[in-house]
């Protein structure tokens, strides 16, 4: 126990000086009192961290060499005496060490090797842990005890084995609790969870039982039928209800959703010209429509407080000064170049347009009446572009205050500052054309359609 304690104070002293350094030559040195201390495996890390800062540091390199191969015959001998005394596990994790010990030193230019009676010692080991392993996780998923059974089957992972045997069971350890849970959501009558169940017990053991058949079913039970009716609009709006139809179906359609589909256009609009919008009023909240339509739900949508406002061209005219660069003589009679400014005018233009509408929308059970889903929002989008004009070399240009172009003032002052002149030259390179109302008009529906999309994407009858 001494002994014992006194390694482990030598590999903490060890440590916490190694802690100040980061050379080669220290971990050489380190590696050595390690060494002498009894911790072998401990020195051959050192040694080998040395040669990965320095491959040229020969000592570190002789030192591995030596000591490297004293612990590798440490390792195959512990494998030994595993494989000997029957404990085929640890005999198969000690020479796995040793093939990691053999290759590290390798790569580091160190010549080690393990000899031909190891390795198919290892072999008779490995077959044996493996139909042990193999055995064990077999009679676990006959007890329905698949997590443990799974667990079994990882030990084997680090062997990257190919055997038929496990990755019969490894599949089926995972895919059997999976389609369990899958029949028992399918019988509660939750098929949307059945469904993902079931296509992940597809994915990890194509053909296993009945999945396949079992998802496509579950699918067709969990199918949610929508038909769209008519939008209802204010009269400054009409013009845009089929933009708003279209747009929201084509984005529930690029959800790719499994569950979801939109009753046909033509056929929804064949139908309700058959019928008087009293009677389509009368029946909004009945199976009628919807028996109609083969839909599960109406998606009833209005756009009132539309407004489209193309707002006037604003000029502004500012006060500036414009440098112009002269040469002038100072006292000692030398040239120089100075800057004088002169009062100009710049106008500054702003023009803003806008487009707003109230929306609100309701999911309605076709079976029901009950509202699904339903919302109502304020939906906006507006441009605004505020820039500037000069005529002349606007490289001179700065903003500035005065009372008279054509006469001084003690007010006046040149604003010459910096941040005053790029905000300036900002102004004068901005974007002068306002997107117009059509393109705000397209922005806005698509905006709220995407909205009104992803609120029905997200419903889930089975919450």
């Amino acid at each position: 126990m001494k002994q014992q304690l006194l390694r482990y104070g030598i590999y903490f002293i060890v440590s916490i000086a190694l802690a100040a350094c980061s050379g080669s030559k220290r971990y050489y040195k380190l590696g050595q009192q390690l060494e002498q201390g009894g911790l072998i495996a401990e020195a051959v890390n050192h040694y080998m961290e040395a040669l990965r800062r320095n491959p040229s540091n020969v000592k570190a390199k002789i030192a591995l060499s030596n000591t490297g191969r004293i612990y590798l015959e440490q390792i195959l001998s512990e494998f030994y005496t595993a494989h000997t005394a029957g404990d085929h596990e640890r005999a198969v994790m000690r020479y796995h060490s040793a093939m990691r010990l053999d290759r590290d030193m390798k790569n580091l230019g160190v010549n080690s090797s393990i000899s031909e009676h190891y390795r198919q010692l290892y072999q008779q080991s490995e077959r044996i842990y493996i139909q042990r392993v193999l055995d064990r996780a077999e009679e676990l998923l006959g007890e329905d005890k698949f997590r443990d059974a799974e667990a079994e089957l990882n030990k084997l992972a680090e062997l990257n084995i190919s055997n038929e045997e496990f990755q019969n069971l490894r599949s089926l350890a995972k895919a059997e609790p999976i389609y369990r849970n899958a029949l028992k959501a399918y019988n509660e009558g939750r098929f949307r969870t059945a469904y993902y169940a079931f296509n992940d017990v597809e994915s990890i053991r194509p053909g296993y039982r009945d999945a396949r058949q079992m998802r496509d079913l579950s699918q067709e039970k969990a199918l949610f039928v929508i038909a769209v009716m008519p939008v209802e609009t204010s009269t400054s709006a009409t013009g845009i209800e089929q933009y708003v139809i279209n747009a929201i179906i084509n984005q529930i359609l690029r959800a790719n959703n499994p569950f979801i589909r939109i009753v046909d256009r033509q056929r929804t609009e064949v139908i309700l010209k058959e019928r008087t919008q009293t009677l389509l009023t009368a029946v909004r909240s009945t199976r009628e429509t919807g028996e109609l339509l083969g839909a599960n739900a109406l998606l009833f949508c209005k756009i009132s407080d539309w407004r489209a406002v193309e707002g006037p061209l604003q000029r502004e005219l500012r006060p500036g000064y414009l440098g112009r660069e002269v040469k002038v003589r100072n006292q000692e009679g030398v040239e120089e170049t100075t800057i004088e400014f002169s009062k100009v005018q710049y106008p500054v233009f702003q023009r803003e347009n806008e487009v707003r509408c109230t929306f609100s929308f309701q999911l309605i059970s076709a079976e029901t009446g009950e509202i699904l889903v339903s919302d109502s929002f304020e939906s906006r989008h507006s441009d605004r572009v505020v820039y500037a004009v000069f005529q002349g070399d606007s490289r001179l240009l700065y903003p500035g205050y005065w009372q008279h172009i054509n006469k001084a003032h003690p007010s006046d002052r040149v604003d010459n500052n910096p941040r005053a002149k790029r905000e300036l030259d900002q102004l004068l390179r901005a974007r002068q054309t306002v997107a117009d109302i059509q393109t705000l008009q397209e922005r806005l529906l698509q905006n709220l359609s995407s909205r009104v999309a992803n609120a029905i994407i997200a419903y889930n009858p089975e919450k």
